[in-house]
């Protein structure tokens, strides 16, 4: 008999507008523990709106977010202490792999990645740093822990900021087009650590366009267009849709 997995993310009916333009329409999405789910589709499909609804970096106007059990109902300006302690609480089991790195640029590698443990875990330093040095270790980094960002190249830097992220030991991470500022070579070493963690059993949200590996690491592929989800498939089935023309001409794009 086979165990269905928890659902790690659920989302109902969310909406999220900018002014008078409507980038998501009651998007709904499930997410099971372990899932790497990869969102694909054109630009200003709302992939990236989404994705940062989820930590609500955007806060939405309309729908409900759930992660890890803890639930928001959203619609615009969040009120009230409850939700304030939900978002929180969300905020703290999840972790955001930005395409920028966003590292801090006065800091080393390692105290980027001490930086969460300190100031939100309020781990003590010492302690905080041999976390740290073995994250910086798990993504081929140790050798670089006093390192400022500006010594670091494209590749490095994501993987620094991805061992941040770990670093507080996330139930769900998102990637936001993370390799999309790296070239080719750079690219690869991201990617080798995104694909370790999917077969850790990591639960992975990845907005990217890298076909590889969607198919790959994927357990599904999300296509999102005028802020909606059209098809949620395999990739098996995502990748052999050639007589739909309009994932054939996206794909045809993206090659």
């Amino acid at each position: 008999m086979s165990i269905k997995n928890q659902c790690a993310v659920r989302v109902r009916g969310l909406e999220k507008r900018f002014g008078a333009n409507q980038v998501l329409h009651g998007v709904d999405l499930d997410v099971d523990e372990g899932q790497v789910v990869v969102i694909m589709g054109p630009s200003g499909s709302g992939k990236t709106t989404l994705l940062r609804s989820l930590n609500f970096l955007e806060i939405p106007d309309g729908g409900s977010i759930e992660v890890a059990g803890i639930r928001v109902e959203t619609g615009g300006r969040v009120q009230g202490k409850q939700e304030r302690l939900a978002i929180r609480n969300i905020r703290r089991r999840t972790a955001m792999v930005f395409q920028a790195f966003n590292l801090f640029a006065h800091m080393t590698a390692i105290a980027n990645v001490m930086e969460g443990l300190v100031s939100v875990k309020h781990m003590p330093r010492n302690q905080a740093k041999k976390r740290a040095m073995d994250l910086l270790e798990q993504v081929g980094l140790a050798h670089k822990a006093d390192e400022y960002p500006v010594r670091l190249s494209g590749g490095q830097k994501q993987r620094v900021a991805i061992a941040r992220g770990l670093a507080m030991e996330p139930q769900v991470i998102l990637f936001d087009e993370p390799t999309s500022a790296l070239d080719p070579e750079l690219r690869d070493e991201v990617l080798s650590i995104m694909r370790s963690l999917a077969n850790e059993g990591m639960t992975m949200l990845v907005v990217t366009h890298e076909v590889r590996f969607a198919r790959e690491a994927a357990d599904r592929i999300v296509f999102m267009e005028d802020g909606r989800i059209q098809h949620d498939t395999t990739p098996e089935q995502f990748f052999s849709q050639q007589d739909n023309e309009r994932i054939s001409r996206f794909l045809g794009r993206i090659a």
